[in-house]
């Protein structure tokens, strides 16, 4: 470690210099090692002296103290340990017991010196790998571009404070597991060695902020686990302490680091766990502050401390990403079609698919319940591979209008759907142009370089593609100027006040306006009431759907629904 990452990083022993970590101290441990090296040599000197001497082969049984006295003392300890044995079994030792024969000096005094040179040659060999240890462990525990403890230095640590802890009254301790949420673009705009100074130096500025005893690692590329001390009794205040080193941390990532004359500054978002007299396991320490991380990205908040209840919905959120595992293998999922209808015409010319599960007893899952949790998971790949195999098996054998089908944010990232969905419509005897993909800006503010590669290749396959929930998001309308999309569909949310509020009317218009100035067909959903329709209408809306036409219906009713339009329309 060098000088400068010496500074400021503290070793962890001197963390709680006022507790001693349970062990023997340097003499007693001395002391015991000079015993037990003691006993063998006299073992070694018994057995050499009732087997016959010197003139049989057990003399060789001394080597065991003398490299035994090696490893622990090292090269003093391999020349005493050699000379003592030597002598152990040297003048005064029988050459053979039974005649009483005494072995020469030249003797006694080659086998000093041959065991005085093993000792030496193996003074070095231990201590070469003793040294060899030592860097692999350096290795695993020192992140050598930051000088920061790894993951494995945590859980080295974790384990000897929780063994502490069991055996005298320490302490409570935290940890607060950090991610920088924004690092990544760091690392894609400026390079490794730039992100990875920004790391140090924010977890240099961390360390001269944070007052109480800490250590910081480097828990990932992303993300930073802090250890500390929390002096105060009550569980109030030790939570108000963990909370102030978390807002340390966030305001040392507000502020400006500069980095080769470029200022940078890094969103924090942690997750907390307050360590219990009764933790044993590293894992399930560090497990529950990812917990609590886990919940504060999932809610986009800043910070969250591990609350138990978070392993129950996560259990429940288990049990129920099987379930619909289980549901799709035993067919219990189906496809629902809203009517889209085309304002110019009031014809019906379309529907929007969405899934709805039921379950072992017919009963029906509200979609809020586990699409969410779909969503963020690797099960959306074959929920939505699903959708798209059971929209085009009616599109083909019911000749139904053209279908829209949502795709998740994981599936915009998915260039292997992407690439291969026009094949798979295809396989279905399906025309592209019946199929139509509704995207989430989610998706675009994630990565908007791959969403962009994503829309592009779904319209080269002649695909529709439409921004749903527009408006709901962030910085909606520099994504149309940049995207090839076909259409937007306009947010529910923008129709609630459209036949009370004049400025709800104008951002509706507005909308549809420059909508249709970037030449992309609108649709208005959350339709309800007759004025609304015509107010859209009149603003210039190209489609609409909404409880005021129809609820989604399955397939049967769906069907029935649109031959009565269009006999109406007739």
């Amino acid at each position: 470690m060098n000088r400068e990452i010496r500074s400021y990083l503290p070793t962890f022993n001197s963390i709680w210099q006022s507790h001693k970590w349970p062990h023997m101290s340097e003499s007693s441990r001395a002391v015991f090692r000079i015993l037990i090296v003691t006993i063998f040599f006299v073992g070694g000197t018994w057995v050499v002296y009732f087997t016959g001497g010197t003139g049989y082969a057990y003399p060789y049984i001394i080597l065991l103290p003398v490299l035994l006295s090696t490893v622990w003392f090292g090269l003093p300890g391999a020349i005493l340990g050699a000379v003592v044995g030597g002598l152990l079994i040297g003048p005064l030792m029988p050459l053979d017991v039974a005649t009483d024969t005494y072995q020469s000096t030249d003797n006694w005094l080659a086998r000093i010196a041959f065991f005085v040179l093993i000792g030496i040659f193996a003074a070095g060999l231990f201590q070469s790998l003793r040294l060899a240890n030592q860097r692999h462990l350096h290795a695993l525990e020192v992140d050598y571009k930051t000088g920061l403890g790894t993951q494995a230095a945590l859980n080295r640590d974790l384990k000897r404070l929780l063994r502490r802890r069991t055996q005298d009254n320490a302490p409570s301790s935290a940890i607060l597991l950090v991610r920088m949420q924004d690092l990544w673009e760091i690392l894609q705009a400026m390079g490794a060695d730039i992100a990875e100074q920004v790391v140090k130096d924010l977890a240099k500025q961390m360390t001269q902020n944070i007052k109480i005893p800490h250590q910081i690692y480097r828990f990932s590329k992303s993300e930073l686990a802090i250890l500390f001390s929390v002096e105060s009794q009550e569980e109030v205040a030790r939570q108000e302490e963990v909370g102030v080193v978390f807002d340390i941390a966030k305001r040392v990532g507000e502020e400006e680091t500069v980095v080769e004359g470029i200022p940078f500054r890094v969103q924090i978002v942690a997750g907390s766990y307050l360590i219990r007299d009764t933790d044993q396991n590293p894992e399930i320490v560090i497990n529950r502050a990812r917990t609590g991380l886990s919940v504060a990205i999932e809610n986009s908040v800043p910070y969250r401390r591990y609350d138990p209840m978070f392993d129950q919905k996560t259990a429940e959120r288990v049990q129920l990403i099987a379930r619909v595992r289980d549901g799709l293998a035993k067919q219990q999922f189906q496809l629902f079609y809203q009517p889209k209808i085309c304002m110019r015409t009031g014809r019906h010319v379309g529907s929007e698919a969405l899934l709805r599960w039921f379950d072992q007893d017919n009963k029906m899952v509200m979609p809020g319940l586990f699409m969410p949790k779909v969503e963020s998971t690797s099960l959306i790949n074959p929920v939505t591979r699903f959708v798209i195999a059971r929209a085009c098996e009616n599109i083909k054998s019911h000749d139904l209008r053209s279908v829209s089908i949502n795709f998740a944010i994981e599936n915009l990232m998915d260039s292997a759907l992407i690439e291969d969905l026009g094949r798979i419509v295809a396989s279905y005897g399906v025309c592209p142009e019946s199929l139509e993909i509704e995207i989430t800006e989610g998706a675009l503010i994630r990565d908007p370089e791959q969403a962009k590669t994503a829309v592009r290749s779904l319209r080269d396959q002649n695909f529709k593609v439409s921004l749903d929930d527009f408006g709901t998001g962030y910085s909606s309308f520099q994504y149309l100027t940049h995207l090839p999309l076909s259409g937007l569909k306009i947010d529910r949310a923008f129709v609630e006040n459209l036949e009370v509020s004049a400025d709800a009317r104008t951002i509706m218009g507005s909308m549809i306006s420059m909508a249709k100035a970037l030449k992309l067909e609108v649709t208005v959903e959350g339709i309800e009431t007759e004025q609304q329709a015509k107010i859209v209408t009149d603003l210039g809306a190209d489609l609409v759907q909404g409880f005021h036409y129809s609820r989604p219906l399955p397939l049967a009713e769906y069907q029935e629904w649109a031959a009565i339009n269009h006999r109406h329309r007739a």
